[in-house]
């Protein structure tokens, strides 16, 4: 699909956070004193990145991020503001959490964060956010779980069920229960895993297939992000459909399940079928890994020249 007008608006849920970046030979062992080689200060979090990957390609995002009272919060507002997106949400007493990345030389990466601000939930907050019926909702697993976010995960539970919403649980998927995925049945919910967090979540064995499993018990749509075997749609009524990798060299992998998330919604924001809005997604993510760190997304213009239509 060459046609791109993205019109209904995001609602991105979830930490601005701080990251500091190191490459290192390998992970360190217990006791070990190795070098790393630093990359560099950057701002991202989960749904930093998918609301910057958005704002490149032009689509519409409403700020459901807050911003703390302290260093990190100074920057990221800097950063937000860099992307017209207005600070709605605010925290007078914490900063902004970090993370700590570390890049092996496959482009693999093991995270070390400190949390903050973006963590900390309440129904008088997420009232204050302006929400419509063709709003797109999304959320990540890292502010969803715990009891600090047990007020975000009850206000996603209670959209109307026509609200479309995206869910990307991600490493903490296994710390979200069985009743939460079970109030979210029925409803227009995606949820966004990878490899492992297929497994974590439908169980060991074939990857497409437990997720069909899964997909047919709780009547929720799948999307399993398998690296080089493609994105995979699970529905649990239809066959599995594979939408096909786009290959390119991996320098790091440092946001690409969040530029994958970004892509989807964008699809989705200029009314795309769910194939060609995954197919999209794809495309997003092959441009992020091919170069360092998660603030590589394209514009309409770059992804069109790099993977054309």
């Amino acid at each position: 699909m060459s046609e791109f007008l993205p019109t209904k608006p995001i609602l991105v849920l979830g930490g601005a956070v701080g990251d500091v970046v190191l490459t290192l030979p390998h992970l360190p062992r217990s006791g070990e004193d190795i070098e790393g080689i630093p990359q560099g200060r950057q701002i991202g979090g989960c749904a930093f990145n998918v609301a910057r990957a958005l704002r490149r390609l032009n689509v519409p995002v409403i700020n459901g991020m807050p911003v703390g009272n302290g260093d990190w919060g100074m920057a990221i507002e800097s950063a937000m503001q860099e992307l017209a997106l207005p600070v709605l949400l605010r925290h007078s007493q914490m900063d902004n959490g970090w993370c700590l990345a570390l890049v092996e030389p496959n482009g693999e990466r093991t995270f070390i964060t400190m949390t903050g601000c973006e963590a900390q939930w309440n129904k008088a907050q997420l009232a204050t956010l302006p929400l419509e019926p063709a709003t797109i909702v999304y959320a990540n697993g890292y502010e969803l779980a715990g009891e600090t976010g047990a007020a975000l995960r009850d206000w996603l539970t209670r959209l109307p069920f026509d609200q479309w919403r995206l869910i990307d649980p991600g490493p903490r998927v296994g710390q979200l229960s069985a009743d939460f995925f079970a109030m979210l049945s029925d409803s227009h919910t995606l949820l966004t895993l990878n490899r492992d967090e297929v497994a974590a979540l439908c169980g060991a064995g074939d990857a497409v297939n437990a997720a069909q499993r899964f997909a047919n018990a709780h009547n929720i749509t799948l999307i399993c992000r398998l690296d080089r075997d493609g994105a995979w749609i699970c529905d649990g009524q239809q066959p599995p459909q594979h939408i096909p990798v786009y290959p390119v060299e991996v320098i790091d992998t440092i946001g690409a399940g969040d530029a994958h998330c970004a892509g989807l919604l964008a699809g989705l924001s200029a009314g795309w079928s769910l194939p060609h809005a995954v197919d999209l997604a794809n495309r997003v993510a092959a441009c992020v890994v091919a170069s360092r760190g998660a603030a590589g997304a394209p514009d309409w213009q770059q992804l069109q020249q790099r993977f054309p239509a």
